[in-house]
């Protein structure tokens, strides 16, 4: 997996499960995928070696990793955007007039609503 991508991949997890991690793992997590720094460059903002911070980047992954496979709440969260978004390209075929566009409106909005928040 390319860098870029297992870091968007860790960020998406983060934003799920970081509160599950020991402080310590969450802001060795942060700095990386968050803040883009080396692994040196955490090791040096923390005082820790730079093993340390591979050792702690490491097993957070693994945990982050683990929840996913347990709970799954980020690919249910993204299917759900997914489904969301399958819905307003149909509600975009359906043309109404009457109360019965107001309630297509009311539908389209909910569904942007849900879209917006992810």
């Amino acid at each position: 997996m390319a860098d870029v991508e297992e870091r968007v991949k860790f960020t998406r997890l983060m934003d799920f499960y970081a509160p599950l991690l020991t402080e310590h793992r969450r802001e060795v997590m942060r700095l990386y995928c968050e803040e883009d720094l080396s692994l040196a460059e955490i090791a040096e903002q923390l005082g820790i070696t730079r093993q340390g911070v591979s050792d702690a980047l490491k097993k957070a992954r693994c945990q982050l990793e683990d929840y996913e496979d347990k709970l799954g709440l980020a690919e249910r969260y993204r299917a759900l955007g997914a489904q969301a978004k399958s819905c307003l390209e149909a509600l975009d075929q359906v043309h109404l007039t009457g109360a019965d566009a107001q309630r297509l409106r009311a539908a389209r909005e909910a569904l942007e609503n849900i879209i917006n928040e992810r």
